[in-house]
């Protein structure tokens, strides 16, 4: 197991953690593969794991720091 610890910048809401990577072998097809903190998806077979076996809680929306903001509705013309 291999454990990335990225830097993150300043502003960063600290509630963000490192990144794990960790490997298991596949459930259907038996490849070995590798995933982000308990999650994973096969390649060759298309296998993923559900999300709820992770071993961190996944961040909501309001937890990244690139998304657009809240669009305005659209007011129909007329």
């Amino acid at each position: 197991m291999t454990r990335w610890d990225p830097e993150l910048p300043e502003a960063a809401d600290s509630t963000l953690t490192a990144l794990e990577i960790t490997e298991t072998d596949c459930r259907r097809c038996g490849t070995q593969i590798a995933g982000i903190n308990g999650r994973y998806a096969c390649g060759p077979c298309g296998w993923v794991n559900d999300y709820s076996e992770g071993h961190s809680p996944l961040p909501t929306a309001a937890d990244d720091l690139d998304a657009p903001q809240a669009r305005q509705p659209r007011v129909p013309r007329g």
